[in-house]
């Protein structure tokens, strides 16, 4: 996924279609904000989308994505007037001051106002020092703002270093952006990392490894204890490392995906597995729970499943996931 592939599509969003996109992206960004919220129309008070980092919502600390959607890079005047509305209704105690406010313009801002916005005491200057001709009469319609002593104290106290902005190469190289541009423009992720398989058992395999162990045992004629005895074997092992290798795989993969595409695609994947190795596992004799295993195994293999995760998905991601099914006891090996 290149960053040039997307931002065309970016730029052609309406000044709504940004605000939405920005909610989603915003939501995306788990375990940052317990709630995220979008205003809108002429009673939001400054405010766009809004992320509150804690249950005391705007009495608390809180983010506020401030989105601007404009032919060409965002002026100072709009953006002064912007900080001095939600400043002035902070002061007002409609919510308290945010502790960052971001500029979401995907053409950026202008020069001077990227200056301002990078040395915070001169903005703050700026913004005392021309009140009156960007703030005073343009916060509310026919009032006229004066900036007294207690509401220029009040934006003194500001601190304008939290004050961002964030243009198309912030947006894109977000860590939290690809589920955003998936749902919104079909992005491809790419293909999912590799797996490290750790070295002992960890204890969330032990359901589907007990029933290898079982089918190794049936096809032994004897009883494995556990998979510790079947590591003694010289070609049981082998196998047994093998469906560990799938099953990291498909973990791997699930992960990944549910990450940076949406919970649907992941389930949709699945369930064409599934489907597709049904009637392989349960509709069919087989010699012994090995034999089933294995017969499953090819027929994964062979699947060839719908949706943006097809050309991603390997021989033994596909095959892993049937071992997800045991895991989750959907699944059980049959002779």
């Amino acid at each position: 996924m290149t960053k040039k592939s997307y931002d065309r599509n970016i730029l052609a969003l309406d000044d709504t279609e940004l605000e939405q996109f920005v909610l989603d992206w915003v939501k995306s960004k788990t375990g940052i904000y317990i709630e995220i919220t979008r205003f809108s129309g002429s009673g939001d008070l400054g405010r766009d989308v809004v992320g509150f980092c804690t249950k005391d919502k705007h009495e608390g600390e809180w983010h506020n994505y401030q989105c601007k959607q404009y032919a060409k890079n965002l002026p100072t005047d709009t953006a002064i007037c912007e900080i001095g509305k939600i400043l002035y209704y902070a002061y007002r105690n409609e919510f308290t001051a945010p502790t960052r406010y971001f500029f979401v313009v995907p053409r950026g801002v202008n020069r001077n106002l990227e200056t301002l916005i990078y040395n915070p005491q001169k903005f703050k200057s700026q913004i005392i020092a021309e009140w009156d001709k960007y703030c005073a009469n343009k916060i509310i319609d026919g009032k006229n703002i004066q900036l007294d002593l207690s509401l220029k104290q009040f934006i003194q106290n500001f601190d304008f270093s939290n004050i961002h902005r964030l243009n198309l190469d912030d947006i894109l190289s977000d860590t939290f952006i690809k589920p955003v541009l998936f749902k919104w423009f079909g992005a491809d992720p790419g293909p999912a990392p590799l797996a490290n398989v750790p070295e002992k058992i960890e204890d969330s395999e032990l359901p589907y490894i007990n029933q290898l162990v079982d089918a190794y045992s049936q096809r032994e004629g004897k009883k494995f204890i556990n998979h510790e005895e079947v590591a003694k074997h010289s070609q049981h092992s082998k196998h047994l490392s093998i469906q560990r290798e799938r099953f990291y795989g498909a973990d791997v993969f699930k992960r990944f995906y549910r990450d940076n595409t949406d919970q649907s695609v992941i389930e949709s994947f699945e369930n064409d597995i599934y489907h597709g190795i049904f009637d392989t596992c349960e509709g069919r004799r087989h010699a012994d729970a090995l034999d089933c295993v294995n017969s499953v195994m090819n027929q994964a293999a062979n699947i060839q499943p719908s949706g943006p995760l097809a050309h991603h998905a390997r021989v033994p991601i596909k095959q892993g996931i049937c071992h997800h099914f045991a895991n989750e006891e959907r699944l059980k090996w049959r002779k």
